[in-house]
């Protein structure tokens, strides 16, 4: 069975389409390792900037091996140089019974 897997990042000011740009090469590189399944990301913002960032996890994927994965690695490590990773609960709309967020295009993967 799939899984969900749900970030929330905060960009930096003026970093955001440098973060969208990151998050499709992250999910490009993590699904040709098989930790994720053919749909597309969803990415959505939220009023005060957040970008959130839905992928279905691959059946019984070897999610954990990604992290030790260099390539990976160096994705996570220039995203976390230009955003936040915050909790969902911290983003305004988390706290209606619907989160209402704005679609934003998909890019690659």
């Amino acid at each position: 069975m799939e899984r969900v897997l749900v970030v929330a990042y905060r960009p930096k000011e003026g970093k955001r389409e440098e973060l969208l740009t990151l998050l499709a090469s992250q999910h490009t590189h993590a699904r040709s390792r098989g930790a994720l399944g053919e749909r597309r990301p969803l990415l959505c913002e939220a009023t005060n900037g957040e970008v959130v960032f839905i992928a279905a996890l691959a059946a019984g994927s070897p999610v954990d091996a990604l992290f030790e994965d260099e390539v990976f690695q160096d994705i996570n490590a220039r995203i976390a140089s230009i955003a936040t990773v915050t909790p969902i609960r911290t983003i305004g709309e988390a706290s209606a019974t619907f989160m209402d967020l704005a679609m934003l295009p998909t890019r690659g993967g």
